[in-house]
């Protein structure tokens, strides 16, 4: 049987680090093979582009390019690599941008082996399930990436469940072939909000179409979109738009 192995691109200034990484760790017991090795982000950006790496793990200070913009440039021609950050910087900053950049993970200096094996086994788990999830709902087109992808049929589910006040994120993720951890984060990156705040303000939305197009008393509307206790209903309601449902009703009709 043939074994699919995962790509890894490997970024280190210092020579004997980097030979280290590539020598030391033993990918193949996860499935990766290195493919290539660079010791800035420049030459890795360019090798990047003709050796397409699954997974590319990176340090990040580096001359010529470093780590960070390194990550930035190449999300940006391959969304779907799963990036690891090595650094020798604890500065929350640091760790504040390779979070905005959706890094998979990052690890500081000196690296312990195994929690970096450990760190690009769970990456490889995100590809390969990325994957089979690409080939589920059929590869996304134009400029839609997998990602985009996935939140769309997730608002697709949400807008035909938001009603059901027992709907959950693990009954979306079963829904999408996904892991509730893995969707809770990847709506974090797409949209800003996290599942809970994606559906309590699809919930808003709809209440206050409700509210201006139709005559249903108050409590009839908070069932409609998924809250059946009225109290609540209003309390969730003034938290979102600074006003209960009822003025909501009188100052915009």
């Amino acid at each position: 049987m043939v074994v699919l192995m995962h790509s890894l691109l490997v970024v280190d200034d210092e020579f004997n680090i980097r030979n280290g990484l590539v020598t030391s760790v033993p990918w193949e017991t996860i499935g990766v093979r290195v493919v290539g090795q660079a010791q800035d982000g420049r030459e890795a950006l360019e090798l990047a582009k003709t050796l397409a790496p699954d997974l590319v793990v990176t340090d990040i200070s580096m001359d010529e390019m470093d780590g960070l913009d390194f990550t930035a440039a190449l999300l940006e021609l391959r969304p779907r690599t799963k990036v690891i950050i090595l650094s020798g910087y604890g500065e929350f900053a640091y760790a504040q941008r390779a979070l905005s950049l959706r890094v998979s993970a990052y690890l500081l200096k000196p690296i312990d082996p195994d929690d970096l094996l450990a760190q690009v086994a769970e990456a490889v788990k995100e590809l390969e399930a990325e994957r089979d999830l690409a080939r589920r709902l059929g590869e996304p087109s134009g400029d839609e990436s997998l990602g985009r992808a996935v939140i769309r049929r997730a608002r697709e589910f949400l807008e035909s469940r938001f009603a059901d006040h027992e709907t959950s994120l693990e009954a979306l993720a079963d829904h999408l072939g996904l892991t509730p951890g893995y969707l809770s984060k990847l709506f974090k990156a797409e949209t800003g909000r996290n599942y809970s705040e994606e559906l309590a303000h699809l919930r808003i939305e709809k209440a206050k179409e409700l509210l201006l197009h139709s005559n249903l008393k108050l409590a009839e509307v908070g069932t409609r979109v998924g809250h059946p206790n009225p109290q609540y209903f209003a309390t969730v309601f003034r938290r979102a738009t600074g006003m209960s449902p009822s003025e909501f009703r009188e100052r915009l009709t």
